[in-house]
């Protein structure tokens, strides 16, 4: 028989215990006090857990970093071909777009 799932509310978070599974593993760190009450907050209002925001964050932050690391090996594969124009030659193109600055 398999253990019983136990749900325990505390500081206004809901934990569930469960048995994790094996692409899954616990982290430890620190934060402020007060990041942690904005997060808990966030996630009341959203029903959402502590849990389930932390692991959004992580996402959209590795996500955006192998996006921008994707954009700094595409440039240098351009720069290599020899596709590249230089800072004169854009300032010169904006002013003559009237878009360069003052």
């Amino acid at each position: 028989m398999l253990p019983v799932p136990t749900l325990v509310i505390y500081n206004n978070t809901c934990y569930r215990s469960r048995i994790m599974s094996n692409t899954e593993k616990t982290i430890s760190f620190r934060a402020g006090a007060e990041k942690i009450d904005t997060l808990d907050a966030l996630a009341a209002a959203q029903d959402r857990s502590r849990s389930y925001l932390i692991n959004e964050a992580i996402t959209n932050y590795i996500d955006l970093h192998a996006y921008q690391d994707a954009l700094v090996h595409k440039g240098i594969e351009e720069m290599r071909k020899g596709r590249v124009v230089s800072h004169e030659e854009v300032v010169k193109r904006l002013k003559r777009a009237g878009r360069a600055r003052q």
